[in-house]
């Protein structure tokens, strides 16, 4: 009779424990909406995480922004991630877009990254990138260079101008087009961008803010201190 018992509870216990790891999965994974607007260290740190690359972590909550720096005549890659993971949907970012020092090595990530069993990665790069690229677009000093991107299936890669000294919005749209993305990219809700790829639309991605001295953003590596503000992010599975 214990033995019944005992089994009956490791039953018990066990199906409350799968129940609830299912119903977890479904609210982090599933989230209608996530608004993010940088000005409350509590839920900052219980929604992001560092993911420096070989770096100090140089972010910080600043006048209702986050500010992410990288230092001179490095290599910094200073990032932080979402530790809720996404699909569908539209994602946003607002970010202060600086005044660079042309062909300097350094960009702002806004992305979407993942990396379990295959990676994927979708992205808004956006620094004063190369003279060769400038020159393609026609690109005036005030302006730096937007590529948006698709690392992996299929690779690919546009670029668009952006007013440096200003506030700009960054949006991709994932769609789920007969069981692969579609993806969409929008620079202050102008449409520039469209992609079919072969990513799975059950692929799960976590949001990424970011500020790296990228050698292929500029001709010449960065001899200054770089910072970006970005001012918000919204998700919305719509």
């Amino acid at each position: 009779m214990d033995s019944i018992i005992k089994k009956l509870t490791i039953f018990i216990l066990l199906l409350l424990f799968t129940s609830c790891s299912v119903f977890e999965n479904l609210f982090m994974n599933n989230t209608a909406t996530f608004i993010e607007n940088f000005n409350n260290t509590v839920q900052f740190q219980k929604n992001w995480s560092n993911n420096s690359w070989k770096s100090p972590a140089l972010y910080q909550l600043e006048n209702d922004h986050l500010k992410i720096s990288t230092r001179p005549n490095s290599n910094d890659r200073v990032k932080i991630r979402s530790k809720q993971k996404f699909t569908t949907g539209s994602y946003t970012w607002r970010i202060f877009v600086p005044k660079f020092k042309l062909h300097k090595q350094v960009s702002i990530g806004a992305f979407l990254y993942h990396n379990q069993k295959e990676e994927f990665e979708f992205d808004f790069e956006i620094g004063s990138g190369q003279k060769i690229d400038r020159e393609k677009i026609n690109l005036k000093n005030d302006e730096a260079i937007v590529f948006c991107v698709s690392q992996f299936s299929p690779s690919n890669s546009n670029h668009f101008p952006v007013k440096m000294n200003a506030y700009s919005d960054f949006k991709m749209e994932l769609i789920d087009v007969d069981g692969c993305y579609f993806v969409k990219w929008f620079i202050n809700n102008k449409l520039v961008k469209e992609l079919q790829t072969e990513v799975k639309s059950n692929i799960k991605f976590k949001v990424h803010c970011s500020l790296e001295n990228l050698f292929f953003m500029g001709d010449i590596p960065t001899s200054i201190e770089n910072f970006v503000l970005f001012d918000g992010f919204r998700y919305e599975n719509n």
